[in-house]
């Protein structure tokens, strides 16, 4: 059985985590991070970081 997380950003769902046998893989659904697709994290938790830095970068906003 597969197992996922979905992954927003400041309340914007922007794609799914999906666990594989030692990762978690990131599918995107926001176009702004097509990117971003395919790419492999150790847990949910670092993909929504990840995608947060992408997003935010990509509106101009400074990230912290």
């Amino acid at each position: 059985m597969l197992s996922s997380r979905p992954i927003s950003v400041e309340g914007r769902f922007v794609g799914v985590a999906v666990a594989r046998e030692l990762d978690w893989v990131f599918l995107a659904t926001d176009p702004v991070l097509e990117d971003l697709q395919g790419a492999a994290f150790p847990d949910p938790a670092e993909a929504t970081r990840v995608a947060r830095l992408v997003l935010l970068r990509g509106q101009g906003r400074m990230v912290a």
